[in-house]
């Protein structure tokens, strides 16, 4: 017993010294997200309550007055409505596709190791590039897509397929859906390979065919997978920059903004910070609000 006690202190100050060792290997982390999350962002609520002059010093903390002149700007619900259509349409079409992207993928076959790859391409290449690359292919003028149409005789003449805002948000809606479509099959696919061979043998066995092992087994099983996908990509498609600011930058007549590069518009097209970091308020309750959504829908479907 006397042993005991005298291991306690060191035994105390042993788990004492390795919890602040924990914390000095933590502090450079802590030190990082001050600095470049917490901070900016106190910063941009300081912004989006105050009154910023023309010379952009912040006056006047507590006010509302730039959360009223976003809201009185005429395009300000075009740009709402742009940015849940871009959401929807894209993180939509994608998962379905991707589901059976990834169906087909799970097979055995030849050459799917190259497939695979192949399909990693444009989520591996940067998002920056492979919009620029996309604008060149439908420029009006020497774009690929005019070219390949003019020569198998589709079209008779080169057409600008930017030319008005739903022609040129259809093409950037296509173009977010090839750049989403590799992670989402990938992280699905990981899904689908950790589903046990059994669970198939034994519905063989029962006479069960391809769409009752789909339904039945293969997405109830896989509906963890789908969660996390989804919000990962409503998430990501929603704060979605380069797609529109390369294709269109809002054009014509800022029909085409979504949230993301309206906020972009606001501050360095119109000198408009105050709105900005509004805008970028009124973007944190959105996603707020969803992510509350579905931790609550995720907690209820776990008791």
């Amino acid at each position: 017993m006397k042993n005991d006690t005298n291991k306690s202190p060191g035994l105390l100050k042993k788990m004492s010294k390795s919890g602040m060792d924990a914390y000095l290997w933590l502090a450079p982390c802590f030190i990082l997200m001050l600095t470049f999350i917490l901070l900016p962002v106190l910063e941009i609520f300081r912004m989006a309550f105050s009154k910023i002059s023309p010379a952009n010093l912040i006056k006047e903390f507590g006010t509302l007055e730039n959360f009223q002149y976003l809201f009185r700007q005429p395009i300000f619900a075009r740009v709402m409505i742009n940015t849940v259509i871009w959401t929807i349409a894209i993180v939509g079409i994608s998962i379905v596709l991707s589901i059976t992207l990834a169906l087909v993928l799970n097979e055995e076959f030849k050459g799917r190791a190259t497939h695979r790859t192949i399909l990693l391409l444009p989520w591996a290449t940067s998002l920056l590039i492979t919009s620029a690359a996309w604008k060149y292919i439908l420029n009006t003028e020497y774009g690929a897509l005019n070219t390949l149409l003019l020569t198998i005789g589709v079209i008779k003449q080169p057409i600008n397929w930017l030319a008005n805002p739903v022609s040129s948000f259809t093409w950037m809606i296509i173009i977010g859906i090839v750049v989403t479509i590799p992670f989402m099959t990938f992280t699905l696919l990981s899904g689908l390979q950790s589903i046990s061979h059994d669970f198939y043998e034994a519905a063989s066995i029962d006479g069960a065919n391809f769409w009752q092992k789909l339904f039945k087994i293969t997405l109830p099983l896989l509906k963890p997978a789908i969660n996390v996908t989804l919000v990962l990509n409503i998430i990501y498609v929603f704060n979605s920059f380069a797609i529109v600011n390369t294709i269109t930058n809002g054009a014509p007549a800022n029909q085409t903004h979504t949230i993301t590069t309206y906020l972009y518009y606001l501050a360095f097209g119109k000198n408009k910070y105050g709105a900005s970091a509004a805008l970028s308020i009124v973007s944190f309750v959105i996603l707020s609000v969803f992510a509350v959504l579905y931790m609550k829908t995720q907690m209820k479907e776990e008791d």
